[in-house]
Protein backbone atom coordinates (compact mmCIF):
# COMPACT_ATOMS: atom_id res chain seq x y z
CA UNK A 1 0.00 0.00 0.00
CA UNK A 2 1.41 3.41 -0.73
CA UNK A 3 2.37 5.82 2.00
CA UNK A 4 2.67 9.40 1.58
CA UNK A 5 5.91 11.00 1.93
CA UNK A 6 4.72 13.14 5.33
CA UNK A 7 4.05 9.41 6.81
CA UNK A 8 6.64 7.63 5.23
CA UNK A 9 9.47 9.87 6.01
CA UNK A 10 8.48 11.05 9.38
CA UNK A 11 11.52 11.16 11.81
CA UNK A 12 12.26 7.95 13.56
CA UNK A 13 14.80 9.55 15.95
CA UNK A 14 15.95 12.45 17.54
CA UNK A 15 18.47 13.01 14.88
CA UNK A 16 16.66 12.91 11.89
CA UNK A 17 14.11 15.88 12.87
CA UNK A 18 14.32 18.94 10.56
CA UNK A 19 14.95 22.16 12.44
CA UNK A 20 14.05 22.83 16.26
CA UNK A 21 17.31 21.71 17.98
CA UNK A 22 16.91 23.99 20.85
CA UNK A 23 13.86 21.74 21.69
CA UNK A 24 15.79 18.72 20.89
CA UNK A 25 18.93 19.16 23.23
CA UNK A 26 16.76 19.84 25.74
CA UNK A 27 14.57 16.74 25.66
CA UNK A 28 17.28 14.22 25.24
CA UNK A 29 19.18 15.74 27.93
CA UNK A 30 16.24 15.34 30.22
CA UNK A 31 15.77 12.04 29.78
CA UNK A 32 19.12 11.21 29.96
CA UNK A 33 19.88 12.70 33.59
CA UNK A 34 15.89 11.41 34.51
CA UNK A 35 14.36 15.10 34.70
CA UNK A 36 11.51 14.30 32.64
CA UNK A 37 8.58 16.32 33.87
CA UNK A 38 5.32 15.59 34.07
CA UNK A 39 3.84 17.79 31.13
CA UNK A 40 4.45 19.28 28.25
CA UNK A 41 3.31 22.18 26.17
CA UNK A 42 4.41 22.01 22.22
CA UNK A 43 3.43 25.63 20.81
CA UNK A 44 3.32 25.52 17.03
CA UNK A 45 2.15 26.44 13.61
CA UNK A 46 1.18 23.19 11.77
CA UNK A 47 3.90 20.81 10.17
CA UNK A 48 6.76 21.86 12.14
CA UNK A 49 7.05 18.27 14.57
CA UNK A 50 4.97 18.64 17.39
CA UNK A 51 3.56 15.35 16.77
CA UNK A 52 7.08 14.03 15.77
CA UNK A 53 8.74 15.22 18.79
CA UNK A 54 6.01 14.04 20.79
CA UNK A 55 6.07 10.33 19.97
CA UNK A 56 9.83 10.06 19.92
CA UNK A 57 10.01 11.52 23.50
CA UNK A 58 7.27 8.54 24.20
CA UNK A 59 9.76 6.11 22.55
CA UNK A 60 12.48 7.49 25.01
CA UNK A 61 10.56 6.63 27.96
CA UNK A 62 9.00 3.28 26.69
CA UNK A 63 12.18 1.40 24.82
CA UNK A 64 13.41 -1.69 26.04
CA UNK A 65 16.86 0.16 26.15
CA UNK A 66 15.65 3.00 28.23
CA UNK A 67 14.86 5.41 29.23
CA UNK A 68 17.41 6.73 26.56
CA UNK A 69 17.81 9.98 23.93
CA UNK A 70 18.47 7.22 21.53
CA UNK A 71 15.79 4.61 21.16
CA UNK A 72 16.45 1.59 18.84
CA UNK A 73 13.43 1.89 17.07
CA UNK A 74 13.84 -1.97 17.02
CA UNK A 75 11.94 -3.08 20.52
CA UNK A 76 8.31 -4.08 20.45
CA UNK A 77 7.55 -0.60 22.19
CA UNK A 78 9.35 1.62 19.62
CA UNK A 79 7.48 -0.55 16.86
CA UNK A 80 4.20 -0.05 18.57
CA UNK A 81 4.51 3.41 19.03
CA UNK A 82 5.82 4.38 15.42
CA UNK A 83 2.91 2.64 14.15
CA UNK A 84 0.36 4.33 16.50
CA UNK A 85 -1.00 1.28 17.98
CA UNK A 86 0.39 1.29 21.91
CA UNK A 87 -2.50 1.21 23.95
CA UNK A 88 -0.02 2.65 26.43
CA UNK A 89 0.92 5.85 24.70
CA UNK A 90 -2.55 7.57 23.71
CA UNK A 91 -3.04 9.60 20.92
CA UNK A 92 -6.33 12.26 21.65
CA UNK A 93 -7.81 14.84 19.26
CA UNK A 94 -8.57 17.52 21.27
CA UNK A 95 -10.92 18.69 18.61
CA UNK A 96 -13.35 15.96 18.92
CA UNK A 97 -12.63 14.64 22.30
CA UNK A 98 -13.27 18.16 24.22
CA UNK A 99 -15.77 17.31 26.71
CA UNK A 100 -15.93 16.56 30.25
CA UNK A 101 -17.46 13.62 29.99
CA UNK A 102 -14.11 12.70 28.34
CA UNK A 103 -11.69 14.16 30.75
CA UNK A 104 -13.65 12.48 33.44
CA UNK A 105 -13.23 8.98 31.70
CA UNK A 106 -9.00 9.97 31.34
CA UNK A 107 -8.80 10.61 35.24
CA UNK A 108 -10.07 7.43 35.83
CA UNK A 109 -7.97 5.70 33.13
CA UNK A 110 -4.77 7.58 34.33
CA UNK A 111 -4.87 6.22 38.17
CA UNK A 112 -4.40 2.47 35.99
CA UNK A 113 -0.83 1.08 35.72
CA UNK A 114 0.54 0.51 31.91
CA UNK A 115 -0.16 -2.61 30.50
CA UNK A 116 2.81 -3.34 29.09
CA UNK A 117 5.43 -0.24 28.85
CA UNK A 118 6.84 2.13 31.35
CA UNK A 119 5.17 4.71 31.40
CA UNK A 120 1.38 5.70 30.24
CA UNK A 121 1.59 8.91 27.61
CA UNK A 122 -1.07 10.53 26.78
CA UNK A 123 -0.33 13.08 23.59
CA UNK A 124 -3.57 15.20 23.25
CA UNK A 125 -3.21 17.32 19.87
CA UNK A 126 -4.69 20.81 19.19
CA UNK A 127 -5.40 20.79 23.05
CA UNK A 128 -6.39 24.37 23.20
CA UNK A 129 -10.08 23.08 21.46
CA UNK A 130 -11.11 21.51 25.14
CA UNK A 131 -14.04 23.42 26.58
CA UNK A 132 -14.02 25.20 30.03
CA UNK A 133 -14.98 22.58 32.03
CA UNK A 134 -13.08 20.48 30.89
CA UNK A 135 -9.81 22.56 31.30
CA UNK A 136 -10.72 22.68 35.15
CA UNK A 137 -11.47 18.79 35.43
CA UNK A 138 -7.80 18.19 34.63
CA UNK A 139 -6.59 20.68 36.50
CA UNK A 140 -5.95 18.32 40.01
CA UNK A 141 -4.12 15.62 37.54
CA UNK A 142 -2.34 17.73 35.37
CA UNK A 143 -0.43 19.35 38.90
CA UNK A 144 -0.22 15.58 40.47
CA UNK A 145 -0.38 13.00 38.18
CA UNK A 146 0.57 9.32 39.53
CA UNK A 147 4.49 8.33 38.91
CA UNK A 148 4.12 6.37 35.40
CA UNK A 149 2.16 9.19 33.48
CA UNK A 150 3.36 11.75 31.40
CA UNK A 151 0.99 14.10 29.09
CA UNK A 152 2.60 15.79 26.54
CA UNK A 153 -0.19 18.94 24.79
CA UNK A 154 0.11 20.29 21.61
CA UNK A 155 -1.46 23.32 19.97
CA UNK A 156 -1.34 25.83 16.81
CA UNK A 157 -2.71 28.77 19.52
CA UNK A 158 -1.02 28.85 22.87
CA UNK A 159 -3.25 31.53 24.04
CA UNK A 160 -6.29 30.09 24.14
CA UNK A 161 -5.12 28.15 26.51
CA UNK A 162 -6.32 28.95 30.38
CA UNK A 163 -3.01 30.49 32.57
CA UNK A 164 -3.58 27.79 34.99
CA UNK A 165 -2.93 25.16 32.70
CA UNK A 166 0.12 26.45 31.03
CA UNK A 167 1.92 26.94 34.28
CA UNK A 168 1.64 23.35 35.18
CA UNK A 169 3.33 22.34 31.85
CA UNK A 170 6.60 23.09 30.50
CA UNK A 171 6.03 24.55 27.41
CA UNK A 172 8.11 24.01 24.17
CA UNK A 173 7.97 26.74 20.60
CA UNK A 174 8.81 25.07 17.97
CA UNK A 175 9.51 27.45 15.03
CA UNK A 176 8.99 27.80 11.36
CA UNK A 177 11.11 25.86 9.53
CA UNK A 178 13.43 27.56 7.00
CA UNK A 179 13.69 27.52 3.80
CA UNK A 180 17.33 26.15 3.57
CA UNK A 181 16.22 23.65 6.45
CA UNK A 182 13.37 22.69 3.89
CA UNK A 183 15.02 22.76 0.58
CA UNK A 184 18.13 20.34 2.25
CA UNK A 185 15.70 17.85 3.55
CA UNK A 186 14.08 17.43 0.04
CA UNK A 187 16.96 16.64 -1.62
CA UNK A 188 17.65 14.38 0.51
CA UNK A 189 13.91 12.51 -0.35
CA UNK A 190 14.49 13.29 -3.61
CA UNK A 191 17.79 11.18 -4.01
CA UNK A 192 15.97 8.64 -2.29
CA UNK A 193 12.86 8.91 -4.51
CA UNK A 194 15.10 9.28 -7.72
CA UNK A 195 12.75 12.60 -8.73
CA UNK A 196 15.12 14.63 -10.82
CA UNK A 197 14.20 18.34 -10.43
CA UNK A 198 14.51 21.42 -12.29
CA UNK A 199 16.72 24.35 -10.66
CA UNK A 200 14.45 26.44 -8.45
CA UNK A 201 12.04 23.81 -8.26
CA UNK A 202 12.65 22.68 -4.44
CA UNK A 203 13.29 26.71 -3.86
CA UNK A 204 9.28 27.19 -4.82
CA UNK A 205 8.11 24.55 -3.07
CA UNK A 206 9.97 25.57 0.08
CA UNK A 207 8.73 29.26 -0.52
CA UNK A 208 4.95 28.09 -0.62
CA UNK A 209 5.45 25.63 2.10
CA UNK A 210 5.60 28.81 4.66
CA UNK A 211 8.03 26.62 7.22
CA UNK A 212 5.84 24.10 7.55
CA UNK A 213 7.54 20.56 6.91
CA UNK A 214 4.94 18.67 6.49
CA UNK A 215 3.02 21.25 3.84
CA UNK A 216 6.45 20.38 1.80
CA UNK A 217 6.18 17.18 1.89
CA UNK A 218 2.62 16.93 0.28
CA UNK A 219 3.30 19.37 -2.51
CA UNK A 220 6.68 17.27 -3.41
CA UNK A 221 4.21 14.38 -3.35
CA UNK A 222 1.96 15.62 -5.57
CA UNK A 223 4.71 16.49 -7.70
CA UNK A 224 6.29 13.07 -8.07
CA UNK A 225 2.99 11.84 -9.29
CA UNK A 226 3.57 13.55 -12.63
CA UNK A 227 6.72 11.50 -13.33
CA UNK A 228 10.19 11.02 -12.20
CA UNK A 229 11.25 14.77 -14.00
CA UNK A 230 10.05 17.86 -12.19
CA UNK A 231 9.55 21.04 -14.21
CA UNK A 232 9.69 24.22 -12.61
CA UNK A 233 6.33 25.41 -14.96
CA UNK A 234 4.85 21.95 -13.22
CA UNK A 235 6.19 23.34 -9.73
CA UNK A 236 4.61 27.08 -10.58
CA UNK A 237 1.37 25.60 -11.89
CA UNK A 238 0.46 23.55 -9.13
CA UNK A 239 1.39 25.41 -6.47
CA UNK A 240 0.03 28.65 -7.65
CA UNK A 241 3.12 30.26 -7.28
CA UNK A 242 4.70 33.23 -9.54
CA UNK A 243 7.97 32.71 -11.49
CA UNK A 244 10.68 34.25 -9.52
CA UNK A 245 12.45 35.69 -13.13
CA UNK A 246 9.19 37.28 -13.68
CA UNK A 247 8.68 39.29 -10.52
CA UNK A 248 13.23 40.01 -11.61
CA UNK A 249 11.79 41.01 -14.69
CA UNK A 250 9.25 42.70 -13.00
CA UNK A 251 11.09 45.03 -10.93
CA UNK A 252 13.49 45.96 -13.47
CA UNK A 253 10.74 47.15 -15.58
CA UNK A 254 8.99 49.43 -12.68
CA UNK A 255 12.28 50.85 -12.68
CA UNK A 256 12.77 51.93 -15.94
CA UNK A 257 9.32 53.50 -15.10
CA UNK A 258 7.86 51.38 -18.30
CA UNK A 259 3.86 50.96 -16.97
CA UNK A 260 3.15 50.02 -20.45
CA UNK A 261 5.26 47.10 -20.04
CA UNK A 262 4.33 46.65 -16.42
CA UNK A 263 1.19 45.80 -17.42
CA UNK A 264 1.27 43.55 -19.78
CA UNK A 265 4.01 41.68 -17.52
CA UNK A 266 1.16 41.72 -14.85
CA UNK A 267 -1.42 40.10 -17.28
CA UNK A 268 1.14 37.49 -18.22
CA UNK A 269 1.01 36.91 -14.66
CA UNK A 270 -2.44 36.51 -13.92
CA UNK A 271 -3.25 34.67 -17.37
CA UNK A 272 -1.35 31.96 -15.98
CA UNK A 273 -4.10 31.11 -12.94
CA UNK A 274 -1.96 33.35 -10.46
CA UNK A 275 -5.11 34.82 -7.91
CA UNK A 276 -4.56 38.58 -8.02
CA UNK A 277 -3.67 38.54 -4.17
CA UNK A 278 -1.33 35.76 -5.01
CA UNK A 279 0.41 37.91 -7.18
CA UNK A 280 0.63 40.76 -4.79
CA UNK A 281 1.67 39.26 -1.71
CA UNK A 282 4.66 37.08 -3.91
CA UNK A 283 5.78 40.10 -5.42
CA UNK A 284 5.77 42.17 -1.76
CA UNK A 285 7.48 39.54 -0.35
CA UNK A 286 10.37 40.00 -3.55
CA UNK A 287 10.81 43.68 -2.49
CA UNK A 288 11.02 43.18 0.80
CA UNK A 289 13.96 40.81 -0.47
CA UNK A 290 14.98 43.63 -2.14
CA UNK A 291 14.96 45.91 0.90
CA UNK A 292 16.57 43.33 3.61
CA UNK A 293 19.61 43.10 0.69
CA UNK A 294 20.14 46.62 0.64
CA UNK A 295 20.72 46.95 3.98
CA UNK A 296 21.75 43.06 4.89
CA UNK A 297 23.30 42.18 2.01
CA UNK A 298 22.09 39.19 -0.72
CA UNK A 299 23.45 36.23 1.65
CA UNK A 300 21.52 37.11 4.99
CA UNK A 301 19.14 34.35 6.51
CA UNK A 302 16.90 37.44 6.88
CA UNK A 303 15.48 37.31 3.23
CA UNK A 304 12.77 34.93 2.19
CA UNK A 305 14.99 32.34 0.36
CA UNK A 306 17.52 32.08 3.84
CA UNK A 307 20.02 33.51 1.42
CA UNK A 308 19.97 30.11 -0.77
CA UNK A 309 20.43 30.02 -4.27
CA UNK A 310 18.69 31.17 -6.81
CA UNK A 311 16.42 33.12 -4.30
CA UNK A 312 19.14 35.32 -3.65
CA UNK A 313 19.74 35.42 -7.69
CA UNK A 314 19.20 38.90 -9.18
CA UNK A 315 18.73 40.97 -5.21
CA UNK A 316 22.57 42.13 -5.74
CA UNK A 317 21.89 43.98 -8.90
CA UNK A 318 18.09 44.97 -8.39
CA UNK A 319 18.72 46.16 -4.25
CA UNK A 320 19.82 49.71 -5.87
CA UNK A 321 17.63 50.27 -8.37
CA UNK A 322 15.04 51.87 -5.65
CA UNK A 323 15.28 54.03 -2.65
CA UNK A 324 14.58 53.01 0.91
CA UNK A 325 11.34 54.96 0.58
CA UNK A 326 9.96 53.65 -2.79
CA UNK A 327 10.42 50.18 -1.87
CA UNK A 328 8.59 51.09 1.47
CA UNK A 329 5.68 52.75 -0.70
CA UNK A 330 5.38 49.98 -3.23
CA UNK A 331 5.30 47.25 -0.57
CA UNK A 332 2.77 49.12 1.13
CA UNK A 333 0.40 49.48 -2.42
CA UNK A 334 0.86 46.28 -2.84
CA UNK A 335 -0.37 44.65 0.77
CA UNK A 336 -3.22 47.36 0.33
CA UNK A 337 -3.87 45.78 -3.35
CA UNK A 338 -3.96 42.16 -2.16
CA UNK A 339 -6.40 43.18 0.81
CA UNK A 340 -8.78 44.38 -1.35
CA UNK A 341 -8.62 41.42 -3.53
CA UNK A 342 -9.56 39.61 -0.64
CA UNK A 343 -12.63 41.46 -0.04
CA UNK A 344 -13.83 43.39 -3.62
CA UNK A 345 -14.70 41.73 -6.71
CA UNK A 346 -12.83 44.20 -8.07
CA UNK A 347 -9.26 42.89 -6.72
CA UNK A 348 -7.73 43.11 -10.48
CA UNK A 349 -8.24 46.70 -10.30
CA UNK A 350 -6.87 47.37 -7.24
CA UNK A 351 -3.85 45.57 -8.34
CA UNK A 352 -3.61 47.21 -12.04
CA UNK A 353 -3.73 50.55 -10.16
CA UNK A 354 -0.94 50.11 -7.24
CA UNK A 355 1.62 48.56 -10.67
CA UNK A 356 0.40 51.90 -12.68
CA UNK A 357 1.14 53.99 -9.42
CA UNK A 358 5.02 52.36 -8.59
CA UNK A 359 5.04 52.40 -11.99
CA UNK A 360 5.42 56.42 -11.66
CA UNK A 361 7.98 57.02 -8.68
CA UNK A 362 9.77 59.47 -10.00
CA UNK A 363 6.70 62.15 -9.84
CA UNK A 364 7.02 61.57 -5.74
CA UNK A 365 8.27 64.12 -3.81
CA UNK A 366 9.82 63.76 -0.55
CA UNK A 367 8.70 66.13 1.93
CA UNK A 368 11.42 67.50 2.72
CA UNK A 369 12.71 68.42 -0.53
CA UNK A 370 8.83 69.72 -0.94
CA UNK A 371 9.31 72.04 2.05
CA UNK A 372 12.61 73.28 0.91
CA UNK A 373 11.32 74.36 -2.21
CA UNK A 374 8.82 75.97 -0.67
CA UNK A 375 10.88 77.83 1.16
CA UNK A 376 13.05 79.04 -1.75
CA UNK A 377 10.05 80.43 -3.72
CA UNK A 378 8.82 83.77 -3.21
CA UNK A 379 5.45 84.26 -1.22
CA UNK A 380 2.84 86.08 -2.80
CA UNK A 381 2.42 89.75 -2.02
CA UNK A 382 -0.53 90.81 -0.61
CA UNK A 383 -3.36 93.38 -0.79
CA UNK A 384 -3.64 95.78 2.04
CA UNK A 385 -6.95 96.09 3.86
CA UNK A 386 -8.82 99.30 1.72
CA UNK A 387 -12.41 99.93 2.62
CA UNK A 388 -15.06 98.07 4.95
CA UNK A 389 -13.38 95.03 6.18
CA UNK A 390 -13.93 91.77 4.43
CA UNK A 391 -12.47 89.20 2.95
CA UNK A 392 -10.52 88.96 -0.66
CA UNK A 393 -9.18 86.78 -2.62
CA UNK A 394 -6.02 87.74 -4.67
CA UNK A 395 -4.98 87.28 -8.14
CA UNK A 396 -4.13 83.12 -8.37
CA UNK A 397 -1.34 82.43 -10.66
CA UNK A 398 -2.88 81.24 -14.56
CA UNK A 399 -2.10 77.64 -14.76
CA UNK A 400 -3.10 73.78 -13.71
CA UNK A 401 -0.48 73.10 -11.13
CA UNK A 402 -0.14 76.68 -9.91
CA UNK A 403 -3.45 77.49 -8.05
CA UNK A 404 -1.92 73.94 -5.90
CA UNK A 405 1.01 76.07 -5.36
CA UNK A 406 -0.51 79.78 -4.37
CA UNK A 407 -1.95 77.54 -1.91
CA UNK A 408 1.19 75.56 -0.48
CA UNK A 409 2.78 79.47 -0.10
CA UNK A 410 -0.73 80.55 1.87
CA UNK A 411 -0.52 77.90 4.51
CA UNK A 412 3.40 78.42 4.59
CA UNK A 413 3.06 81.69 5.29
CA UNK A 414 -0.14 80.97 7.37
CA UNK A 415 2.15 79.11 9.85
CA UNK A 416 5.12 81.43 9.66
CA UNK A 417 2.83 84.27 10.65
CA UNK A 418 1.39 81.86 13.57
CA UNK A 419 4.75 81.32 15.06
CA UNK A 420 5.84 84.83 14.87
CA UNK A 421 2.66 86.20 16.87
CA UNK A 422 1.34 88.19 13.76
CA UNK A 423 -1.99 87.77 12.12
CA UNK A 424 -2.76 88.19 9.03
CA UNK A 425 -5.87 90.26 8.52
CA UNK A 426 -8.51 89.76 5.76
CA UNK A 427 -8.49 91.10 2.45
CA UNK A 428 -11.22 93.79 1.75
CA UNK A 429 -14.40 93.78 -1.06
CA UNK A 430 -14.36 89.89 -2.08
CA UNK A 431 -17.81 88.06 -3.36
CA UNK A 432 -19.19 86.84 -0.19
CA UNK A 433 -19.88 82.39 -0.86
CA UNK A 434 -22.79 81.55 -1.55
CA UNK A 435 -25.33 80.79 1.34
CA UNK A 436 -22.90 82.89 3.67
CA UNK A 437 -23.48 86.12 5.16
CA UNK A 438 -20.89 88.66 5.65
CA UNK A 439 -20.67 88.40 9.36
CA UNK A 440 -20.33 84.45 9.08
CA UNK A 441 -17.72 84.86 6.74
CA UNK A 442 -15.83 87.34 8.47
CA UNK A 443 -15.61 85.38 11.85
CA UNK A 444 -14.75 82.38 9.88
CA UNK A 445 -11.75 84.47 8.36
CA UNK A 446 -10.94 85.78 11.43
CA UNK A 447 -10.91 82.63 13.17
CA UNK A 448 -8.88 80.81 10.49
CA UNK A 449 -6.79 84.01 9.92
CA UNK A 450 -6.35 83.23 6.61
CA UNK A 451 -9.80 83.45 4.47
CA UNK A 452 -7.70 81.92 0.79
CA UNK A 453 -6.65 79.17 2.86
CA UNK A 454 -10.44 78.44 3.96
CA UNK A 455 -12.09 78.68 0.78
CA UNK A 456 -9.49 76.81 -0.94
CA UNK A 457 -9.62 73.61 1.40
CA UNK A 458 -13.58 74.40 1.13
CA UNK A 459 -13.47 73.22 -2.88
CA UNK A 460 -10.63 70.81 -2.72
CA UNK A 461 -10.80 67.71 -1.68
CA UNK A 462 -7.70 66.49 -1.21
CA UNK A 463 -6.60 69.49 0.67
CA UNK A 464 -10.08 69.01 3.02
CA UNK A 465 -8.45 65.62 4.01
CA UNK A 466 -5.12 66.93 4.77
CA UNK A 467 -6.81 69.83 6.85
CA UNK A 468 -8.46 66.93 8.78
CA UNK A 469 -5.67 64.79 9.12
CA UNK A 470 -3.75 68.25 10.63
CA UNK A 471 -6.43 69.43 12.34
CA UNK A 472 -5.26 68.74 15.97
CA UNK A 473 -1.87 70.36 15.37
CA UNK A 474 -2.95 73.39 12.88
CA UNK A 475 -6.15 73.59 14.31
CA UNK A 476 -7.18 74.90 10.34
CA UNK A 477 -10.46 72.38 9.54
CA UNK A 478 -13.05 74.71 7.81
CA UNK A 479 -15.73 72.80 8.51
CA UNK A 480 -15.00 72.93 12.17
CA UNK A 481 -14.52 76.58 11.91
CA UNK A 482 -17.57 77.17 9.93
CA UNK A 483 -19.95 75.49 12.51
CA UNK A 484 -18.36 77.52 15.52
CA UNK A 485 -18.60 80.84 13.35
CA UNK A 486 -22.77 79.94 13.24
CA UNK A 487 -22.77 79.21 16.43
CA UNK A 488 -20.77 82.38 17.81
CA UNK A 489 -23.63 84.31 15.10
CA UNK A 490 -26.26 82.51 16.49
CA UNK A 491 -25.30 83.07 19.97
CA UNK A 492 -24.75 87.27 19.03
CA UNK A 493 -28.09 89.16 18.80
CA UNK A 494 -28.79 90.40 15.50
CA UNK A 495 -26.64 93.44 14.37
CA UNK A 496 -29.13 94.92 11.42
CA UNK A 497 -31.71 95.58 14.61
Amino acid sequence: MYVVFARKYRPQTFEQVVGQQHVIAALQNAVSSDRVAHAYLFCGSRGVGKTTVARLLAKALNCKQGPTPQPCCECDACRRIAAGSDIDVMEIDGASTRGIDEVRKLRENVALAPARSRFKVYYIDEVHMLTGPAFNALLKTLEEPPPHVKFIFSTTDPQKLPETVRSRCQRFDFHRLSEAEIVGALQQICEREGLKVQDGCLEAIARAARGSMRDALGALDQLGALGDEIALQDVLAILGAVDRRLMAQMANVLAEQDTARALSLLDDALSTGIGVEDFGDQFAQYLRDLLVASYCGTDSAALMGGGVAPAASGLAEQRDLFTTEQLIYMIQLLREAALRARRESTGRLALELAIIRASQLSALVPVQEALEKLDAEPVIARAPAAQAPGPARNAAPSGPNKKGAGTLRRISEKLKASASGARVEPAASATLPEGMNRDEYLRLAASAQDPDVVEDALEDGPLMRAFLRADKELGLNPQRLRRRARADEEALPDQEE
